[in-house]
Protein backbone atom coordinates (compact mmCIF):
# COMPACT_ATOMS: atom_id res chain seq x y z
CA UNK A 1 0.00 0.00 0.00
CA UNK A 2 1.93 3.01 1.33
CA UNK A 3 5.22 3.21 -0.26
CA UNK A 4 8.29 5.50 -0.10
CA UNK A 5 11.17 4.38 -2.38
CA UNK A 6 13.50 2.30 -0.41
CA UNK A 7 16.83 4.57 -1.40
CA UNK A 8 14.71 7.07 0.64
CA UNK A 9 16.59 5.69 3.84
CA UNK A 10 20.15 7.11 2.67
CA UNK A 11 21.68 9.19 4.75
CA UNK A 12 19.54 8.48 7.49
CA UNK A 13 20.52 10.36 11.11
CA UNK A 14 22.66 8.15 13.63
CA UNK A 15 20.44 6.28 15.25
CA UNK A 16 22.35 4.83 17.89
CA UNK A 17 23.02 8.72 19.28
CA UNK A 18 18.59 8.76 18.98
CA UNK A 19 18.65 6.41 21.21
CA UNK A 20 21.19 8.56 23.87
CA UNK A 21 18.99 11.59 23.21
CA UNK A 22 15.25 10.18 23.51
CA UNK A 23 15.47 11.78 27.23
CA UNK A 24 15.45 15.15 25.96
CA UNK A 25 10.96 15.38 25.10
CA UNK A 26 10.76 15.77 21.55
CA UNK A 27 7.52 17.32 19.81
CA UNK A 28 5.66 14.46 18.22
CA UNK A 29 3.63 14.90 14.55
CA UNK A 30 1.26 12.28 12.90
CA UNK A 31 2.35 13.39 9.12
CA UNK A 32 -0.26 11.78 6.86
CA UNK A 33 0.56 11.98 2.56
CA UNK A 34 -2.29 12.11 0.50
CA UNK A 35 -2.33 9.09 -2.68
CA UNK A 36 -0.03 9.62 -5.39
CA UNK A 37 0.06 8.47 -9.13
CA UNK A 38 1.72 5.31 -8.74
CA UNK A 39 -0.27 1.83 -7.87
CA UNK A 40 1.70 1.52 -5.05
CA UNK A 41 1.10 5.22 -3.61
CA UNK A 42 -2.74 5.34 -4.20
CA UNK A 43 -3.77 4.75 -0.54
CA UNK A 44 -1.87 7.65 1.25
CA UNK A 45 0.82 7.26 3.44
CA UNK A 46 2.04 7.92 7.33
CA UNK A 47 5.00 9.03 9.29
CA UNK A 48 5.74 10.27 12.53
CA UNK A 49 7.87 13.64 13.36
CA UNK A 50 9.90 14.07 16.33
CA UNK A 51 11.01 17.24 16.64
CA UNK A 52 13.97 18.78 18.70
CA UNK A 53 15.20 22.38 18.91
CA UNK A 54 17.02 22.36 15.75
CA UNK A 55 16.42 19.00 14.53
CA UNK A 56 13.81 17.08 13.05
CA UNK A 57 13.77 13.25 12.03
CA UNK A 58 11.07 11.27 10.19
CA UNK A 59 10.60 8.06 11.23
CA UNK A 60 8.92 6.12 8.06
CA UNK A 61 8.12 2.68 8.15
CA UNK A 62 7.20 1.87 4.42
CA UNK A 63 10.61 1.60 3.16
CA UNK A 64 11.50 -1.45 1.30
CA UNK A 65 13.27 -2.95 -1.59
CA UNK A 66 12.11 -4.96 -4.66
CA UNK A 67 15.06 -7.06 -5.73
CA UNK A 68 13.95 -8.51 -9.26
CA UNK A 69 13.14 -11.99 -9.14
CA UNK A 70 14.02 -12.49 -5.13
CA UNK A 71 11.15 -9.95 -5.06
CA UNK A 72 8.78 -11.66 -7.09
CA UNK A 73 9.47 -14.72 -5.21
CA UNK A 74 8.74 -12.77 -2.08
CA UNK A 75 5.60 -11.34 -3.14
CA UNK A 76 3.92 -14.78 -4.43
CA UNK A 77 4.84 -16.12 -0.87
CA UNK A 78 3.33 -13.62 1.00
CA UNK A 79 6.40 -12.39 2.48
CA UNK A 80 7.18 -8.55 2.58
CA UNK A 81 10.48 -7.52 4.39
CA UNK A 82 9.73 -3.86 5.48
CA UNK A 83 11.44 -1.48 7.85
CA UNK A 84 11.65 1.72 9.38
CA UNK A 85 14.15 4.12 8.05
CA UNK A 86 15.35 7.65 8.93
CA UNK A 87 15.03 11.00 7.46
CA UNK A 88 14.99 14.86 7.65
CA UNK A 89 12.02 17.07 7.49
CA UNK A 90 13.59 18.99 4.70
CA UNK A 91 14.01 15.68 2.43
CA UNK A 92 10.31 14.23 3.19
CA UNK A 93 9.31 18.07 2.24
CA UNK A 94 11.18 17.73 -0.82
CA UNK A 95 10.15 14.45 -1.93
CA UNK A 96 6.28 14.97 -1.79
CA UNK A 97 6.07 18.14 -3.28
CA UNK A 98 7.58 16.33 -6.57
CA UNK A 99 5.34 13.69 -6.12
CA UNK A 100 2.42 16.27 -6.03
CA UNK A 101 1.41 14.78 -2.91
CA UNK A 102 -0.35 16.45 0.10
CA UNK A 103 1.08 16.62 3.52
CA UNK A 104 -0.47 17.22 6.35
CA UNK A 105 0.83 17.45 10.02
CA UNK A 106 -0.78 16.80 13.17
CA UNK A 107 0.86 17.65 16.34
CA UNK A 108 -0.13 15.32 19.65
CA UNK A 109 -0.95 16.90 22.54
CA UNK A 110 1.29 14.21 24.44
CA UNK A 111 3.09 14.95 28.54
CA UNK A 112 6.33 15.04 28.53
CA UNK A 113 6.75 11.53 29.84
CA UNK A 114 4.55 10.12 26.89
CA UNK A 115 6.81 12.28 24.34
CA UNK A 116 10.11 10.64 26.07
CA UNK A 117 8.72 7.17 25.68
CA UNK A 118 7.20 7.75 22.00
CA UNK A 119 11.06 8.66 21.21
CA UNK A 120 12.58 5.95 23.25
CA UNK A 121 10.60 3.00 21.34
CA UNK A 122 11.22 4.85 17.79
CA UNK A 123 14.94 4.96 18.39
CA UNK A 124 15.09 1.26 19.71
CA UNK A 125 12.65 0.61 16.79
CA UNK A 126 15.00 2.23 14.03
CA UNK A 127 18.41 0.00 15.17
CA UNK A 128 19.77 -2.78 12.79
CA UNK A 129 18.52 -5.03 14.43
CA UNK A 130 14.92 -3.73 15.59
CA UNK A 131 13.51 -2.24 12.40
CA UNK A 132 12.23 -5.03 9.88
CA UNK A 133 9.18 -6.13 10.01
CA UNK A 134 6.69 -8.78 7.83
CA UNK A 135 4.51 -6.17 5.99
CA UNK A 136 0.86 -7.14 5.33
CA UNK A 137 -2.01 -5.18 3.60
CA UNK A 138 -4.46 -4.10 6.32
CA UNK A 139 -2.57 -5.63 9.79
CA UNK A 140 0.59 -4.77 9.79
CA UNK A 141 1.43 -1.24 7.47
CA UNK A 142 3.15 1.79 7.71
CA UNK A 143 -0.21 3.21 9.33
CA UNK A 144 -0.97 0.55 11.55
CA UNK A 145 2.93 0.81 12.95
CA UNK A 146 2.35 4.73 13.24
CA UNK A 147 -1.10 4.09 15.27
CA UNK A 148 0.10 1.31 17.47
CA UNK A 149 3.33 3.27 18.56
CA UNK A 150 1.35 6.45 19.18
CA UNK A 151 -1.16 4.18 21.25
CA UNK A 152 1.76 2.49 23.03
CA UNK A 153 2.83 5.84 24.07
CA UNK A 154 -0.37 6.79 25.64
CA UNK A 155 -0.42 3.73 27.40
CA UNK A 156 -3.08 2.27 25.24
CA UNK A 157 -5.18 5.07 25.61
CA UNK A 158 -5.83 5.91 21.39
CA UNK A 159 -7.81 2.28 21.54
CA UNK A 160 -10.11 2.89 24.44
CA UNK A 161 -10.79 6.15 22.56
CA UNK A 162 -11.57 5.00 19.16
CA UNK A 163 -14.39 2.35 19.24
CA UNK A 164 -17.50 1.34 17.32
CA UNK A 165 -17.81 -0.02 14.09
CA UNK A 166 -16.44 0.58 10.87
CA UNK A 167 -17.96 2.19 7.90
CA UNK A 168 -16.64 -0.21 5.31
CA UNK A 169 -14.70 -3.29 5.36
CA UNK A 170 -11.30 -3.82 4.06
CA UNK A 171 -12.64 -4.30 0.20
CA UNK A 172 -14.78 -1.59 0.49
CA UNK A 173 -11.77 0.81 1.43
CA UNK A 174 -9.49 -0.70 -0.91
CA UNK A 175 -12.06 -0.37 -3.66
CA UNK A 176 -13.08 3.35 -2.88
CA UNK A 177 -9.10 4.32 -2.98
CA UNK A 178 -8.80 2.31 -6.24
CA UNK A 179 -11.65 3.36 -8.08
CA UNK A 180 -10.07 6.06 -9.85
CA UNK A 181 -7.40 3.36 -11.64
CA UNK A 182 -9.91 0.92 -13.57
CA UNK A 183 -7.50 -1.94 -14.23
CA UNK A 184 -6.40 -1.55 -10.24
CA UNK A 185 -9.84 -1.65 -9.08
CA UNK A 186 -10.47 -4.45 -11.00
CA UNK A 187 -7.51 -6.28 -10.26
CA UNK A 188 -7.42 -5.81 -6.48
CA UNK A 189 -11.45 -6.85 -6.49
CA UNK A 190 -10.74 -9.78 -8.17
CA UNK A 191 -7.87 -10.90 -5.67
CA UNK A 192 -9.43 -10.53 -2.51
CA UNK A 193 -11.57 -13.19 -0.78
CA UNK A 194 -14.11 -13.51 1.51
CA UNK A 195 -11.94 -12.39 4.21
CA UNK A 196 -11.79 -8.89 3.35
CA UNK A 197 -15.66 -8.69 3.51
CA UNK A 198 -15.93 -9.44 7.36
CA UNK A 199 -17.51 -6.38 9.59
CA UNK A 200 -14.87 -3.64 11.21
CA UNK A 201 -14.06 -1.95 14.21
CA UNK A 202 -12.88 1.91 13.68
CA UNK A 203 -10.04 1.59 15.26
CA UNK A 204 -9.69 -1.73 12.04
CA UNK A 205 -10.12 0.78 9.40
CA UNK A 206 -6.81 3.00 11.06
CA UNK A 207 -4.89 0.89 8.22
CA UNK A 208 -5.92 3.52 5.75
CA UNK A 209 -4.00 6.73 6.61
CA UNK A 210 -6.91 8.93 5.98
CA UNK A 211 -8.90 7.10 8.18
CA UNK A 212 -6.23 7.30 11.04
CA UNK A 213 -6.11 11.49 10.16
CA UNK A 214 -9.32 11.69 10.88
CA UNK A 215 -10.17 9.38 13.94
CA UNK A 216 -6.59 11.51 15.24
CA UNK A 217 -8.08 14.44 14.58
CA UNK A 218 -11.47 14.05 16.33
CA UNK A 219 -10.15 11.32 19.24
CA UNK A 220 -9.93 12.85 22.64
CA UNK A 221 -7.61 11.69 25.45
CA UNK A 222 -8.58 12.00 29.76
CA UNK A 223 -5.70 14.33 31.44
CA UNK A 224 -7.06 14.49 35.10
CA UNK A 225 -10.44 14.07 34.54
CA UNK A 226 -10.43 16.34 31.50
CA UNK A 227 -11.28 14.72 28.16
CA UNK A 228 -9.22 16.93 25.98
CA UNK A 229 -8.19 16.78 22.13
CA UNK A 230 -5.76 14.30 21.55
CA UNK A 231 -4.34 16.51 18.62
CA UNK A 232 -3.20 20.46 19.42
CA UNK A 233 -2.61 21.33 15.77
CA UNK A 234 -2.96 20.90 12.67
CA UNK A 235 -0.92 22.05 9.58
CA UNK A 236 -0.82 21.65 5.53
CA UNK A 237 2.97 21.55 4.55
CA UNK A 238 2.11 20.53 1.03
CA UNK A 239 -0.60 20.47 -0.91
CA UNK A 240 -1.00 18.94 -3.92
CA UNK A 241 -3.08 19.77 -7.38
CA UNK A 242 -5.06 16.72 -7.65
CA UNK A 243 -8.94 15.58 -6.40
CA UNK A 244 -9.33 14.11 -3.07
CA UNK A 245 -9.92 10.26 -2.29
CA UNK A 246 -13.37 9.45 -2.32
CA UNK A 247 -15.54 9.15 0.25
CA UNK A 248 -17.61 5.97 -0.50
CA UNK A 249 -16.34 2.94 -2.44
CA UNK A 250 -18.40 3.25 -6.14
CA UNK A 251 -21.36 0.75 -6.68
CA UNK A 252 -20.12 -0.71 -10.40
CA UNK A 253 -22.10 -3.81 -10.62
CA UNK A 254 -24.47 -2.36 -13.40
CA UNK A 255 -21.74 -1.52 -15.42
CA UNK A 256 -19.46 -4.38 -14.53
CA UNK A 257 -22.82 -6.43 -15.88
CA UNK A 258 -23.81 -4.37 -18.54
CA UNK A 259 -19.66 -4.43 -20.50
CA UNK A 260 -19.53 -8.60 -19.64
CA UNK A 261 -23.15 -8.64 -21.71
CA UNK A 262 -21.74 -6.36 -24.27
CA UNK A 263 -18.62 -8.52 -24.59
CA UNK A 264 -20.54 -11.59 -24.75
CA UNK A 265 -23.56 -10.54 -26.89
CA UNK A 266 -20.63 -9.55 -29.72
CA UNK A 267 -18.78 -13.04 -29.25
CA UNK A 268 -22.46 -14.79 -29.74
CA UNK A 269 -22.49 -12.77 -32.75
CA UNK A 270 -19.17 -13.93 -34.00
CA UNK A 271 -19.77 -17.61 -33.24
CA UNK A 272 -22.90 -17.35 -35.30
CA UNK A 273 -20.97 -16.22 -38.15
CA UNK A 274 -18.36 -19.40 -37.11
CA UNK A 275 -20.91 -21.57 -38.85
CA UNK A 276 -20.31 -20.31 -42.11
CA UNK A 277 -16.75 -18.48 -42.48
CA UNK A 278 -13.48 -19.99 -41.59
CA UNK A 279 -12.34 -16.13 -40.45
CA UNK A 280 -14.55 -15.88 -37.65
CA UNK A 281 -14.42 -19.87 -36.36
CA UNK A 282 -10.74 -18.99 -36.44
CA UNK A 283 -11.48 -15.09 -34.44
CA UNK A 284 -13.69 -17.21 -31.82
CA UNK A 285 -11.36 -20.20 -31.57
CA UNK A 286 -8.85 -18.05 -31.27
CA UNK A 287 -10.65 -15.00 -28.18
CA UNK A 288 -11.82 -17.93 -26.45
CA UNK A 289 -7.63 -19.61 -26.55
CA UNK A 290 -6.51 -16.55 -25.21
CA UNK A 291 -9.20 -15.90 -23.04
CA UNK A 292 -9.19 -19.31 -21.51
CA UNK A 293 -5.20 -19.14 -20.93
CA UNK A 294 -5.16 -15.63 -19.25
CA UNK A 295 -7.78 -16.28 -16.84
CA UNK A 296 -6.75 -20.23 -16.33
CA UNK A 297 -3.64 -18.45 -14.96
CA UNK A 298 -5.10 -16.14 -13.01
CA UNK A 299 -7.07 -18.15 -11.29
CA UNK A 300 -4.09 -20.93 -10.50
CA UNK A 301 -2.54 -18.24 -9.32
CA UNK A 302 -5.22 -17.36 -7.06
CA UNK A 303 -5.63 -21.11 -5.56
CA UNK A 304 -1.72 -20.84 -5.13
CA UNK A 305 -2.27 -17.46 -2.84
CA UNK A 306 -5.04 -19.48 -1.24
CA UNK A 307 -3.23 -23.35 -0.68
CA UNK A 308 0.33 -22.08 -0.28
CA UNK A 309 1.40 -18.38 0.95
CA UNK A 310 0.24 -15.70 3.55
CA UNK A 311 -1.85 -13.92 1.23
CA UNK A 312 -4.69 -14.57 3.80
CA UNK A 313 -6.36 -12.10 1.81
CA UNK A 314 -6.50 -14.32 -0.75
CA UNK A 315 -7.89 -17.20 1.21
CA UNK A 316 -11.33 -19.08 -0.06
CA UNK A 317 -11.87 -16.54 -2.81
CA UNK A 318 -14.44 -17.54 -5.14
CA UNK A 319 -13.62 -16.21 -8.08
CA UNK A 320 -11.89 -18.94 -8.72
CA UNK A 321 -15.72 -19.66 -10.01
CA UNK A 322 -14.93 -17.07 -12.83
CA UNK A 323 -11.25 -17.97 -13.61
CA UNK A 324 -11.03 -21.63 -13.23
CA UNK A 325 -7.55 -22.89 -13.49
CA UNK A 326 -8.87 -25.48 -15.97
CA UNK A 327 -9.61 -22.66 -18.15
CA UNK A 328 -5.87 -23.09 -19.51
CA UNK A 329 -6.62 -25.92 -21.16
CA UNK A 330 -8.60 -24.17 -23.93
CA UNK A 331 -5.44 -22.53 -24.67
CA UNK A 332 -4.87 -26.14 -26.71
CA UNK A 333 -8.65 -26.78 -27.38
CA UNK A 334 -9.77 -23.50 -28.99
CA UNK A 335 -7.00 -23.66 -31.05
CA UNK A 336 -8.19 -27.05 -32.46
CA UNK A 337 -11.67 -25.78 -32.74
CA UNK A 338 -10.42 -22.38 -34.77
CA UNK A 339 -8.58 -24.84 -36.98
CA UNK A 340 -12.05 -26.84 -37.32
CA UNK A 341 -10.81 -30.47 -35.56
CA UNK A 342 -13.87 -32.27 -34.54
CA UNK A 343 -12.03 -33.59 -31.54
CA UNK A 344 -10.44 -30.77 -29.98
CA UNK A 345 -13.85 -28.74 -30.86
CA UNK A 346 -15.92 -31.33 -29.04
CA UNK A 347 -13.44 -31.07 -25.94
CA UNK A 348 -13.37 -26.92 -26.43
CA UNK A 349 -16.89 -27.19 -26.07
CA UNK A 350 -16.93 -29.60 -22.49
CA UNK A 351 -14.49 -27.01 -20.83
CA UNK A 352 -16.39 -23.85 -21.86
CA UNK A 353 -19.65 -26.14 -20.24
CA UNK A 354 -18.02 -26.86 -16.81
CA UNK A 355 -16.48 -22.64 -16.59
CA UNK A 356 -19.79 -21.77 -17.49
CA UNK A 357 -21.68 -23.59 -14.91
CA UNK A 358 -19.06 -22.46 -12.59
CA UNK A 359 -20.22 -18.89 -13.66
CA UNK A 360 -23.55 -19.02 -13.27
CA UNK A 361 -23.05 -20.39 -9.75
CA UNK A 362 -21.00 -17.92 -8.58
CA UNK A 363 -23.41 -15.43 -9.86
CA UNK A 364 -26.35 -17.41 -7.99
CA UNK A 365 -24.18 -16.47 -4.72
CA UNK A 366 -23.40 -13.48 -5.16
CA UNK A 367 -26.92 -12.35 -5.50
CA UNK A 368 -27.57 -13.86 -1.78
CA UNK A 369 -27.15 -11.30 0.82
CA UNK A 370 -24.36 -11.59 3.61
CA UNK A 371 -23.65 -15.28 1.70
CA UNK A 372 -19.34 -15.70 0.69
CA UNK A 373 -17.59 -12.56 -0.65
CA UNK A 374 -18.96 -9.95 -2.13
CA UNK A 375 -17.88 -10.52 -5.83
CA UNK A 376 -21.08 -9.17 -7.49
CA UNK A 377 -19.31 -6.87 -9.91
CA UNK A 378 -16.75 -9.90 -10.96
CA UNK A 379 -19.59 -12.27 -11.26
CA UNK A 380 -22.11 -9.99 -13.12
CA UNK A 381 -18.57 -9.08 -15.61
CA UNK A 382 -17.29 -13.10 -16.76
CA UNK A 383 -20.89 -14.87 -16.22
CA UNK A 384 -22.36 -13.42 -19.42
CA UNK A 385 -19.07 -14.00 -21.31
CA UNK A 386 -18.64 -17.52 -20.29
CA UNK A 387 -22.06 -18.38 -20.81
CA UNK A 388 -21.66 -16.58 -24.44
CA UNK A 389 -18.66 -18.93 -25.14
CA UNK A 390 -20.23 -21.72 -24.01
CA UNK A 391 -23.74 -21.52 -26.51
CA UNK A 392 -21.19 -20.13 -29.27
CA UNK A 393 -19.45 -23.16 -29.06
CA UNK A 394 -22.75 -25.18 -28.94
CA UNK A 395 -23.98 -22.86 -31.88
CA UNK A 396 -20.72 -24.06 -33.93
CA UNK A 397 -20.97 -27.60 -33.37
CA UNK A 398 -24.83 -28.27 -33.71
CA UNK A 399 -25.27 -28.99 -30.55
CA UNK A 400 -28.04 -28.18 -27.82
CA UNK A 401 -27.20 -26.38 -24.31
CA UNK A 402 -28.19 -29.26 -22.70
CA UNK A 403 -27.08 -32.23 -24.72
CA UNK A 404 -29.27 -32.63 -27.85
CA UNK A 405 -28.55 -32.54 -31.10
CA UNK A 406 -29.89 -29.29 -33.24
CA UNK A 407 -31.67 -29.71 -35.89
CA UNK A 408 -29.74 -28.76 -39.56
CA UNK A 409 -30.22 -25.91 -40.70
CA UNK A 410 -29.62 -24.79 -44.52
CA UNK A 411 -26.87 -22.85 -43.79
CA UNK A 412 -23.46 -24.43 -44.94
CA UNK A 413 -21.45 -25.40 -42.12
CA UNK A 414 -17.49 -24.78 -42.57
CA UNK A 415 -15.78 -27.71 -43.87
CA UNK A 416 -13.51 -29.50 -41.13
CA UNK A 417 -9.95 -30.44 -41.04
CA UNK A 418 -8.91 -33.93 -41.09
CA UNK A 419 -10.02 -35.23 -37.61
CA UNK A 420 -7.49 -35.79 -35.16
Amino acid sequence: MVLVAANASAQQPPVRENVREYRRAPRAYVLTMGPGDHPFARFGHNALLLEWPGRSVVYNFGTFAFDGLDGVKDFMAGRFRYWLSLSSLDRTLEFYASQNRTLVTQELDLTIEERQELARALAENALPEHRYYNYDYYYDNCTTRVRDAVDRALGGALKRAITGSGRYTYREHTERLSADEPWLYFALDLALGPLTDRPTTRFDELWVPDQLEQALASAKIERDGVQRPLVMATRTLVTADRPPAREAPPSRAGWFGLFGLGIGAALFALADRARTSRIARAAFGGFTALFGLFFGLIGSVLLVFWLFTKHWSAYRNENLLVCAPWAVLLAFTAFGLALGRPRATERTRLLLKASAVAALLAFLLALIPGFGQDNTRIAALFTPIWLALYLGACRITGKHPLGQKLKTTSASPVPSATAE
